[in-house]
């Protein structure tokens, strides 16, 4: 094996060069056979800059950079190229894009300023001038100062670009703000503007917090009120990163989920029957669930189905059939149960199991509890409103309701408490066999106070400081989760597979064929083997997933298959 270190090579043009994945395509003889490998070790893995006018291509450690180079930004002095790690009196970020420095980076000692191999072959530009946005043009000062963006309002300490004609100074990022956008948060069109100016202003419309009105900010036209900080509506999680300046607005039409028949009678878009009010005939509302949210009717106004077994709470019947909501940049459209037998869906945000009606985008799927949440979210448990902040893909905040790590979460401005949507959207008051009273939701007890909690359903301690559901008459203790299970949001009756979901409301318990455990949630899943055994699962989990690794000799046993 040759272990010599290979020859780097020289770029050979000057032309502006592409950060992209090195890989070859199609097999040799074929149309498209292309060998895409690296001039200077001639391998064909990872990244490379790239050339598009002279096919070059060359992983960053195979290239021979330049000891020193001249940068239009920095024409006093030459940069020279050094280690990030040779400098200890930098803040080891860009001088432009401020991106960690990372081998090789160029450096000028007398003005401490250091740049990137990417700003030296994509230089900023010295000069901009954007009509639409500003009269005057934007020129780059070639030192870094502290300076407050008119744009945004932040202070930076960077190179900013500068107008003589009004004195604004912007960030670099700032410059190619958009000026015409649509967020999750507004259903209008808002628009930029450099300067907001003296007004009455609502807080921003994502952050909830004030805006100085002698900054730039996006504005709405039609609410005379809405502001929203640039920042904030440009966050991935907000703005869906499209520019509409230019693009005609066209009034969406509205859908109206139901029709009128009478004063007690409606057709409602998911059923091919008509609904009537209430029912004199349902006589236990707490068996009987509504087909978009699963949970129990209850005492809550409902329609029922006049053929048959089919019930919408009033509010879940007027879910629109359209929205925009904070839990995804695209418009959410609501859809019905799928028609397959045993199809059942995720949450994408509180990963709940459901097969209710669900908002749906092009990938996710939201049920809709999360589907339907709005901002400020005010939440009984809780003295602060919360708002939605959506983590990046591997990162999480940990849930201050059940110390879980979570993505998807609502948070406080005022404190730094965080409430995962599973929680979120779980119920204040719930009926459960082991109590004849309604169970509350708590927020938990002191860690100082006198006892130790236990819960009423698996006998096992429980962590006072996380929430739970007590009875205030009896004084029982429960977990959240032994309330639930993990199949609380799939509708008893219904056959998923070859198992058929039972209500858990009988005078004993079956035994789990998988963890061999009494089933003690809502409901359980029932099944006949193929040698007639009646078999039994307490949850999804020990249906369908952990539990077969570890005891495979089950698995003939539990044949619970359904097409995800």
């Amino acid at each position: 094996m040759d272990d010599q270190p290979k020859q780097k090579v020289k770029i050979p043009c000057n032309h502006m060069l592409d950060y992209i994945q090195l890989k070859s395509g199609g097999w040799p003889g074929s149309f498209d056979y292309d060998v895409n490998t690296c001039a200077g070790c001639h391998e064909d893995y990872g990244y490379c800059y790239w050339c598009p006018s002279c096919s070059f291509r060359a992983h960053s450690e195979c290239i021979e950079w330049p000891d020193t180079i001249d940068h239009p930004c920095h024409s006093r002095h030459p940069l020279k190229k050094v280690s990030p790690g040779t400098i200890d009196y930098t803040d080891g970020k860009c001088h432009f894009c401020r991106e960690k420095l990372i081998d090789p980076m160029y450096h000028c000692s007398l003005c401490n300023f250091s740049i990137d191999v990417n700003c030296w072959r994509h230089p900023p530009h010295r000069t901009i001038y954007q009509p639409k946005s500003h009269d005057h043009a934007f020129t780059l000062m070639p030192r870094k100062i502290t300076f407050t963006c008119n744009a945004c309002g932040m202070v930076g300490d960077t190179n900013p670009y500068f107008c003589s004609e009004c004195g604004f100074m912007l960030h670099k990022d700032c410059i190619d703000l958009p000026r015409v956008i649509n967020i999750n948060r507004h259903d209008h069109r808002i628009s930029r503007t450099y300067h907001l100016g003296h007004g009455v202003w609502d807080l921003c419309g994502v952050c909830r917090k004030e805006i100085d009105w002698s900054f730039g900010a996006f504005t709405c036209k039609r609410c005379p009120h809405y502001v929203v900080h640039p920042k904030c509506a440009t966050r991935k999680d907000v703005w869906d990163g499209k520019e509409l300046e230019d693009e005609p607005e066209e009034e969406e039409e509205i859908e109206d989920p139901y029709k009128v028949i009478n004063d007690r009678e409606i057709i409602h878009f998911s059923h091919e029957h008509n609904l009537r009010l209430g029912d004199d005939n349902v006589t236990d509302y707490e068996k009987v669930r509504c087909d978009a949210c699963i949970f129990p009717i209850k005492s809550d106004i409902f329609f029922k189905c006049v053929h048959c077994e089919f019930f919408l709470h009033k509010v879940c019947a007027s879910l629109p059939r359209r929205k925009r909501s904070i839990m995804h940049t695209d418009k959410l459209n609501l859809r019905v149960k799928d028609k397959a037998a045993g199809k059942y869906f995720k949450c994408t945000s509180c990963a709940k199991l459901f097969d209710g009606f669900r908002y749906k985008t092009t990938f996710n799927k939201f049920d809709v509890w999360c589907g339907s949440i709005s901002e400020p979210f005010h939440h009984i448990l809780h003295p602060h409103p919360l708002y939605h902040i959506f983590s990046p893909k591997g990162s999480y905040n940990t849930c201050g309701a059940c110390d879980k790590p979570t993505q998807y979460v609502l948070s406080c401005t005022v404190c730094e408490f965080t409430l995962g949507m599973d929680c979120a959207t779980l119920p204040n008051k719930v009926k459960h066999a082991c109590d004849s009273h309604d169970l509350s939701l708590h927020r938990g007890v002191h860690e100082n106070s006198k006892g130790q909690l236990w819960c009423d359903i698996c006998e096992k301690k429980m962590n006072g400081s996380l929430w739970f559901y007590g009875c205030d008459d009896c004084g029982s203790t429960l977990h959240t989760k032994c309330v639930f299970g993990d199949m609380y949001y799939l509708k008893p009756g219904k056959r998923y597979g070859e198992a058929e979901l039972v209500a858990n409301d009988g005078m004993s318990r079956p035994f789990c064929i998988m963890c061999g455990k009494r089933c003690r949630f809502p409901s359980f899943l029932k099944a006949t083997s193929p040698d007639s055994t009646v078999v039994f699962a307490c949850s999804m989990d020990c249906a369908y997933d952990s539990l077969w690794k570890e005891r495979p000799h089950l698995v003939e046993k539990w044949f619970y298959e359904v097409n995800h």
